[in-house]
């Protein structure tokens, strides 16, 4: 079935009842119809069919889509808005190039997802993190700031990691743990989080699992799939499971620290039609998810945490994965700790590098994210997605100069290893 036909059959299954206007950010934002999941279903569907003629105007609200899929998780006909979605980008990269990408955007993103390029980036950002300053502090470039200084900051305190990290022997068995997984660092962690990286390994060690790092892993696609690139998609994932194929009978699971690298791994069966692909989608599995079933079944304990901790739920998590609920379940093993859910009406606008390409809308999205976490008196912020862990930190760069409130960004398996009790 052709690609036009695929998007015409599956928009059909759309009611056009509404129901999922009022979850939508960009709709909460513009207040237009074509800024509506039923809005974009329907200008696909047309364009698809060969209805409507193209244009500039019509392309950019198509592309203002977060891909947050809040619509898909309410809609009552189950509509599959994931699968419109990624395949009408297709359809305009391929079909209608009448809107292209800044080419900031286009440079950061291609050195993003290409690791050969990661240790020249944290070179270059290092020598030039003196004159971060002259970056301009327009919305544009807040974003483009962060970044560069996540970068140096990593960078500062990495050590290469290792392929292996075998479990330490328990005293209680007389065997090495048979458990064994495989850790996905995909290109966001690499560059910005290489100590939660060494805080996952930390904890599953202590669980009795050992860690196996391919090195020759790729970046996981999402970003081809918000350019629509087919190509580039589906070559990163031959790649990866080329890479881990030899690993996968005797590991237990595919383990990704970010949420949004965890949804698509699991989409690879959609991308290729293999049972290698089968059963790399079956094995990925999200660390919040994995770490909530694998502490509560050890004998790992944490020290107590007298705090109390905004948690921030990605849509990722929430909308895609479904898993909402285990991010709680999982820093609850922390004694002490007070949880307080952030407003999550709408995604916080990251979406990848939606905010390097719609600051403005990205920051809007944010802002009121910003006033709850100020209001809450939050000290700590948790995420599990490091694209949101970035939006959040430019965001609350002006909110610290006004309060003098410091609050700390991180991912939740770096408080678990903070808290960990190795005694």
């Amino acid at each position: 079935m052709t690609i036009h036909k695929t998007i015409s059959q599956l928009a059909n299954q759309c009611v056009l009842c509404g129901i999922c206007i009022p979850h939508c950010p960009t709709y909460h934002v513009f207040k237009t119809e074509n800024e509506s999941p039923r809005g974009r279903i329907s200008l696909l569907k047309a364009l698809s069919e060969e209805q409507l003629e193209p244009s500039k105007a019509l392309l950019i609200s198509l592309d203002h889509c977060l891909g947050c899929r809040a619509c898909e998780k309410i809609c009552p006909s189950q509509v599959d808005y994931g699968q419109i979605s990624r395949l009408g980008r297709e359809l305009v990269k391929a079909q209608y190039p009448v809107y292209q990408r800044p080419f900031m955007q286009k440079m950061i993103e291609k050195v993003l997802i290409t690791p050969y390029f990661h240790p020249l980036l944290k070179l270059a950002v290092k020598t030039l993190s003196p004159f971060q300053s002259l970056l301009s502090k327009q919305s544009n470039y807040a974003a483009v700031r962060q970044f560069s200084h996540e970068i140096a900051a990593d960078s500062s305190q990495a050590s290469p990691l290792e392929e292996y990290y075998p479990a330490p022997k328990d005293p209680g068995v007389h065997s090495q743990s048979k458990v064994q997984v495989i850790l996905f660092k995909g290109c966001s962690s690499d560059l910005f989080e290489q100590q939660v990286l060494k805080d996952i390994i930390l904890l599953l060690n202590a669980c009795l699992i050992d860690v196996i790092i391919p090195e020759q892993q790729q970046c996981c696609g999402a970003i081809s799939v918000r350019q629509g690139d087919a190509h580039t998609m589906q070559t990163l994932a031959t790649q990866n499971i080329e890479c881990f194929k030899s690993l996968l009978q005797e590991s237990q699971a595919i383990i990704s620290l970010n949420n949004s690298c965890s949804a698509h791994l699991k989409d690879y069966k959609q991308l290729l039609d293999s049972s290698e692909a089968d059963e790399f989608s079956r094995k990925s599995v999200d660390a919040i998810s994995f770490l909530s079933h694998a502490i509560e079944s050890s004998n790992i304990q944490f020290s107590p945490l007298n705090e109390k901790i905004g948690v921030h739920i990605p849509c990722s998590l929430k909308n895609v994965l479904k898993e909402e609920t285990l991010l709680f379940e999982l820093l609850t093993h922390i004694p002490g700790i007070h949880l307080s859910k952030l407003n999550d009406n709408y995604c916080c606008g990251a979406a990848g590098s939606y905010m390097l390409q719609y600051p403005d809308v990205a920051n809007h999205l944010l802002d009121d994210k910003i006033e709850a976490i100020a209001h809450q008196q939050y000290n700590t912020l948790v995420s599990s997605n490091i694209g949101c862990s970035l939006h959040f930190k430019q965001g609350l760069e002006k909110q610290e100069v006004m309060s003098g409130q410091k609050i700390e960004v991180i991912h939740p398996v770096r408080l678990l290893a903070r808290q960990l009790n190795l005694n």
